[in-house]
């Protein structure tokens, strides 16, 4: 403020030269800087505050020696007058396009005088220069006393304050590209009281994160339509991992930002995750946000948790180079069922590895996991299959499969099985199915493989959906299907509760209702059918009938299945009002062709009414 800027040279904007939109010419150069004080009469009546600036090749902003915005091209912390951008950032105004824009906080100006500095840095051996800055406010008084804004502005969202953690990202003006990741900076807001303004400092993670997009359909803009997904790594200044906690999760670096952009609940995740955990599963521990990226609001956004190696998520053995044989080779591996991408490792029928990590698996390690999963597959395809001791129980974790079946069934998951679906195996272990991931598609929120369909086995349409083809002969397995169904029974009467699933759909209602607002007025398409919708999709207009609408078919779906698996259990359901007796019942053979013999116990005398029914559900007898 009290630089002294006498013999500065004085002019209109745009500043520079090369490119025709320049006012003020200047001489060829490396950068040059310019400044300019405002006065602010009444503080209280400014409401929000904006910078725009159209330049070439780079440029960082300062509003009373505060850093307040910068492009991508300058690194260091305090570029010197005599460094080159790295990048070569062209200007689009005079090609018709506008100025990037970059919201600025309030409490950064002052009553009185202010001063707003500018430095732009030029690439090495480029013909043109410029510079065109543009400061605006909004008033919350309705006295006009200033110029109009430029026919290309549009005033940002205002969005000021959230119930939920404000996540910041600056990426200095980089596009976020899929990959490779580029360095950025976050700040987290995240106040005990429980309101968070974007005004407050940013004092629950301040620091700097490498982060790319992320997904499969969610990279097409024709199903996201911009509201991508991200993950990042939180990182040191020299680039190096930094472990943090993130809103109460245990230390990690890998973390991820979903968009969750068709699942217009903004919950589907959140609560197939909650399911898995419910039931002794370790999934995905997940927070919602609201996502400032470069000064603009992006919306609701869920951080999860990263599916990798840690004893804080799937805690399994870590390989090095040096685990090539003997007991040490034999885990622990992280794969999944997906399409592989970028550097992916598929060592065969969509597997993809994710741990070890594709630049430090050693031949032998891929080697082995291939071999097992293989063996396991090709002894599915065996007459012995079935067998205790040779079959599949040799190979894989049945509980956890029988889990997965669970989780992915009674969430009605459209990507189930074929998409998404992970595998791991612990050191002298067996095969795991898990941990869940991926249900923005599941609940009738799609048209995929009849997604909203009530009465319906997404397990018997597996191979259909590019699934493995284990899936449905063990589905097909008496034993096994009867070791679900004991199983669903079981949950049932605890975590699967229809009480607890809706009142835990509830409590995110509740929580999420003052931010799906500014959401859906950020992104306004409720009641507009996107890709997959279903159908009513137009009809459902408001976000509380999205909420009614997958209570409505969660209710269905888990009732058809109750009565759906009553027919193979081993444990005999009893009638609402009929006293608490153990009553546990055997029927062979199971299935039955013609006659079939049933063993039941009772701890005490009493009254036993059978009654059979085909697959269809209805009484035969």
């Amino acid at each position: 403020m009290d630089f002294n800027h006498a013999t500065w040279s004085e002019g209109r904007g745009g500043f520079g030269y090369g490119d025709d939109d320049d006012v003020t010419i200047l001489p060829t150069t490396t950068s040059f800087y310019l400044r300019i004080q405002f006065d602010i009469i009444d503080l209280t009546h400014i409401g929000a505050a904006m910078f725009h600036i159209d330049y070439d090749d780079a440029f960082i902003a300062f509003i009373n020696d505060k850093e307040v915005a910068r492009s991508g091209g300058l690194s260091d912390a305090h570029p010197s007058y005599n460094t080159f951008s790295t990048d070569n950032h062209e200007a689009t105004m005079y090609q018709g396009g506008v100025p990037s824009g970059y919201s600025l906080k309030v409490s950064d100006l002052r009553q009185g005088a202010n001063i707003l500095a500018i430095q732009v840095h030029n690439v090495d051996n480029s013909s043109d220069m410029s510079a065109i800055p543009f400061l605006s406010f909004g008033l919350t008084t309705s006295e006009r006393r200033y110029r109009p804004t430029p026919n290309w502005f549009q005033a940002p969202f205002v969005f000021q304050s959230s119930n939920l953690p404000i996540v910041s990202i600056n990426t200095n003006d980089r596009e976020i590209p899929n990959e490779p990741k580029i360095t950025a900076q976050m700040g987290i807001i995240q106040n005990e009281a429980g309101r968070n303004s974007l005004q407050d400092d940013f004092n629950h993670y301040n620091g700097f994160i490498g982060i790319e997009r992320r997904g499969n359909a969610s990279q097409s803009y024709d199903v996201v339509r911009g509201k991508w997904s991200y993950t990042f790594e939180t990182r040191n200044a020299d680039g190096s991992n930094n472990n943090v906690a993130l809103l109460g999760m245990p230390k990690d670096n890998d973390w991820i930002l979903t968009a969750d952009f068709i699942d217009k609940t903004l919950m589907r995740n959140a609560l197939a995750y909650q399911i898995s955990r419910s039931i002794g599963r370790w999934a995905p521990r997940t927070r919602h946000v609201e996502l400032v990226l470069n000064g603009n609001y992006e919306g609701v956004y869920l951080l999860v948790e990263k599916i990798k190696a840690d004893n804080n998520r799937v805690n399994i053995a870590r390989m090095d180079s040096t685990d090539i044989s003997g007991e040490n080779v034999t885990g622990g591996y992280i794969w999944d069922i997906q399409q592989a991408d970028g550097t992916d490792i598929d060592f065969g029928e969509r597997r993809v590895l994710k741990y070890p990590k594709a630049d430090q698996v050693q031949p032998e390690q891929l080697a082995y996991i291939r071999d097992y999963d293989d063996e396991f597959r090709s002894v599915m395809q065996r007459s012995y299959y079935a067998d205790p001791t040779r079959g599949y129980q040799k190979y894989i974790d049945v509980s956890s499969f029988v889990d997965e079946i669970v989780v992915q069934e009674a969430t009605k998951n459209s990507d189930a099985y074929g998409w998404s679906g992970f595998f791991y195996k612990e050191r002298n272990g067996k095969i795991f199915a898990g941990p869940a991931w991926d249900f923005d598609q599941a609940l009738a929120n799609s048209t995929h493989m009849d997604g909203d369909r009530v009465q319906m086995w997404m397990i018997e349409n597996c191979i259909e959906n590019a699934g493995p083809a284990f899936w449905e002969k063990l589905w097909e397995t008496p034993a096994f299907k009867r070791q679900v169904a004991d199983t669903w029974v079981a949950y049932r009467k605890g975590p699967l509760k229809m009480e607890r699933l809706f009142a835990f759909i509830d409590s995110l209602a509740v929580y999420l209702d003052e931010a799906q607002q500014r959401n859906f007025t950020r992104w306004p398409y409720l009641g507009v059918p996107i890709w997959r919708s279903t159908a009513g999709a137009e009809n459902r207009n408001t976000y509380e009938k999205e909420v009614d609408y997958m209570k409505d078919y969660l209710l269905d779906h888990i009732e058809w299945m109750d009565a759906e698996l009553s027919l193979y259990t081993s444990v005999l359901q009893q009638e609402t009002g009929q006293s608490d007796v153990a009553l546990k019942m055997k029927m062979s053979p199971n299935p039955m062709r013609g006659n079939a013999t049933f063993h039941y116990s009772l701890q005490e005398d009493g009254h036993v009414t059978i009654r059979i029914h085909n697959i269809l559900g209805q009484e035969v007898a």
